[in-house]
């Protein structure tokens, strides 16, 4: 079955992306298959991928709402993308964007440095003094980790720069660091 991508490709529908994606958000194997198989139980030929991405958000948020929110936050700093209380989201490719307390500039999607992934930290932390639950902050910053190990546009050593900052910030929470499973590419 053929979905239809942002740039207008069309693509075949694979309910392993979603599968991969939600884990990548922290949910665990069973609700990231519970949500693949509903998704794909709902798909026709010619759906978008934004309506797809709806779909999922709405049963994520159902089943896992920490998933969620991470789902959400991993999409902002890995690709640029906003997502509102409806599902919805506006892409933003560059300029500045305000969020909440503060305006960021906001550059093309993926990750680029470790400056940009310590400034993130420095928003989660304001998040937290804020109130944001710990458990929220635990999922961005799976999410972070994420996105930092995925992206294409740092080399190995910022990764692992990038890295050491978000266990940095584990620690001082008292959480355990993260350890990549396979060598940072």
């Amino acid at each position: 079955m053929k979905i239809v991508k942002r740039n207008g490709r069309l693509e075949e529908f694979d309910p392993e992306k979603i599968r991969r994606a939600c884990i990548d958000a922290g949910a665990s194997e069973e609700v990231a298959s519970d949500v693949a198989s509903y998704v794909a139980s709902r798909v026709h030929e010619g759906m978008t991928t934004d309506e797809i991405r709806r779909l999922v958000l709405s049963r994520l948020s159902a089943e896992d709402p920490a998933a969620a929110e991470a789902f959400r936050f991993y999409d902002r700093v890995a690709k640029g993308r906003i997502t509102f209380e409806d599902g919805k989201m506006v892409v933003v490719e560059k300029g500045r964007l305000y969020l909440g307390r503060q305006v960021k500039d906001v550059g093309p999607r993926g990750l680029s440095s470790p400056e940009e992934v310590k400034g993130i930290l420095e928003e989660l932390e304001e998040d937290l003094r804020y109130g944001v639950s710990r458990r929220t902050i635990n999922a961005r910053l799976f999410a972070l980790y994420m996105a930092v190990l995925k992206t294409g546009k740092m080399s190995p050593e910022e990764k692992k720069e990038a890295i050491e900052e978000i266990n940095k910030f584990r620690r001082s929470l008292g959480w355990k660091p993260y350890v990549p499973k396979k060598p940072v590419t």
